[in-house]
């Protein structure tokens, strides 16, 4: 696994313009720009990127907004290791199933925190 970090939205735009990515961790407050015009490039460029949202906040109504946006999930501060992990081994196993099929099943995957 590789670990990228965009430090405001126009680093992270740049990055997406540049390479394919399978999971992007995006900020709610995001300096420079709002998360979800991110995701809206994402959408827009065709690529198959899921992205989670990181928030302070976490009301149910933030928490409709970022779904209906078409965000993998939202995560709220205070942030469990466990949680993140199990998360990206959701979202990792969803996107082999999508790319080789139930033929191509491999086992799951473990990763270590």
């Amino acid at each position: 696994m590789e670990v990228e970090v965009a430090v405001n939205f126009r680093d992270g735009q740049q990055k997406l313009n540049e390479q394919a990515y399978d999971l992007l961790f995006v900020d709610a407050e995001l300096p420079g720009g709002p998360w979800y015009r991110l995701h809206q490039i994402i959408l827009a460029s065709g690529k198959n990127c899921e992205v989670i949202v990181c928030s302070g906040r976490g009301d149910e109504r933030f928490w409709a907004e970022v779904l209906q946006c078409g965000a993998y999930d939202l995560i709220t501060e205070p942030y469990d290791e466990h949680e993140i992990v199990s998360i990206i081994q959701r979202v990792m196993d969803s996107l082999y199933l999508r790319r080789f099929g139930r033929e191509g099943l491999r086992p799951s995957t473990k990763l270590k925190a």
